[in-house]
C-alpha cells in the first residue's frame, strides 16, 4: 500500500489563495479554520509529523488531482488527530475521530473516494459539531 500525503491548493476552477505563511481560510458549519499550505515536495511527505502540537482552531488539507482512495498514518506524530475525509463536492464523507500516534504504523482510509483530507487537533470534530454530510466552505 502507497502512502499518499500531499497538499495542492487549486481547485477545480479555483485557487485558495493563502493568506500569509503558506495559510489560508475554510468554514465548516461556519467554524473558521485556519488551514497550512504544504506545497514542496517534502511538506507533502512531511504534513504534521514530528510538531508537538496543533492550535485548535488550524488544520492542514491534503488536496488531491482525482477522488481516490488513499491511506494516512501517524508517522512520528506527537498528538492525536482527527481525520476529516471529503468529497469532490466538498462534502463531508467520513471522519476518522481521535486517532493516537500509538496506532502507527496501521493506515486509515476514506469510506469512499475523496478529493480532500483536512487534519485538525483530535477531538475537534467532536467539539465543533462536524458530522457525515456538512460541507466544506473556501
Amino acid at each position: 500500500m502507497i502512502i499518499t500525503v500531499f497538499a495542492i491548493f487549486i481547485l477545480p476552477g479555483k485557487t485558495i489563495a493563502p493568506t500569509s505563511n503558506n495559510q489560508g481560510k475554510i468554514y465548516i458549519n461556519g467554524t473558521p479554520l485556519t488551514i497550512e499550505v504544504a506545497d514542496e515536495p517534502n511538506e507533502h511527505n512531511l504534513g504534521l509529523s514530528g510538531r508537538l502540537q496543533l492550535a485548535p482552531s488550524n488544520g492542514m488539507l491534503f488536496v488531491f488531482e482525482q477522488p481516490e482512495i488513499t491511506a494516512f498514518w501517524m508517522k512520528d506524530m506527537n498528538f492525536s488527530l482527527d481525520m476529516i475525509w471529503i468529497d469532490e463536492n466538498l462534502k463531508i464523507v467520513g471522519i476518522t475521530k481521535n486517532i493516537s500516534p500509538d496506532t502507527f504504523p496501521q493506515t486509515f482510509s476514506p469510506p469512499s473516494p475523496i478529493r480532500y483530507v483536512l487534519e485538525v487537533d483530535g477531538g475537534w470534530a467532536d467539539k465543533n459539531k462536524i458530522k457525515i454530510g456538512d460541507t466544506i466552505k473556501f
